[in-house]
């Protein structure tokens, strides 16, 4: 179990619950315990726990976001995306955290920026993407796409730790460094970062971009705080 408020220190930057999908109220109750009692400011779930979820956390200052993972950059499946985004809406998610691989990136974004106001109207889109899948000359033409899209937040998962073979620091150095001034989306980290991974990503932001570390959010799964 990560101690994560020991980890962050006095950084500025924010720990939030990263439920994984299930299907036992229990279980949903518990988490939305943690979040309460930890003053998370955000919890992601899974789109069909949303419903759960939101009667125990509506009272609350605690941000839902709807997870989704997006293989399929088609018109028709786009379009089913936005409805399943819209229905989370209608059952209390505040944003939508939408998982796309590097190559199909610019695809979404393009389909994504024409129904962006009406679909995310007061509501928070975040871009998720694996960090292992974005070169360290791809920043500045991602960023460009993001802005475009005017999203709320980016979020790098680190899915498979593969230990000094992934370089995590030196890809999320590179993706500071071409951090574009005057962007003030958040910085999210998805919930597999170990404490080793957490403590490496503060240390570079305070470094490169200490503005940021109170936009800096790190979700994470099996936590105390």
């Amino acid at each position: 179990m990560i101690d994560i408020q020991k980890i962050l220190g006095n950084s500025g930057a924010r720990a939030s619950v990263w439920c994984a999908a299930c299907s036992d109220s229990s279980d949903l109750a518990r988490v939305a315990e943690i979040a309460i009692a930890s003053g998370a400011p955000a919890i992601s779930v899974a789109p069909d726990n949303i419903a759960t979820l939101w009667p125990w956390l509506e009272n609350h200052n605690i941000k839902i976001f709807s997870r989704f993972y997006v293989d399929n950059v088609s018109a028709d499946a786009i379009s089913d995306l936005a409805e399943k985004i819209k229905t989370g809406f209608k059952h209390g998610a505040d944003g939508a955290q939408i998982f796309v691989r590097g190559t199909e990136l610019s695809s979404l974004l393009e389909q994504l920026r024409m129904i962006r106001d009406d679909l995310f109207f007061n509501k928070d889109v975040v871009i998720g993407l694996d960090i292992c899948d974005i070169g360290p000359f791809d920043w500045r033409a991602i960023f460009g796409a993001l802005g475009a899209m005017r999203v709320n937040g980016i979020m790098l998962a680190l899915v498979h730790d593969d230990g000094d073979a992934s370089d995590f620091v030196g890809r999320v150095f590179a993706c500071l460094g071409a951090w574009p001034d005057g962007m003030n989306a958040e910085l999210q980290f998805a919930a597999g970062l170990t404490p080793n991974r957490i403590e490496q990503a503060i240390r570079l932001t305070q470094t490169m971009q200490p503005d940021m570390l109170s936009r800096c959010m790190f979700f994470v799964g099996d936590m105390r705080m």
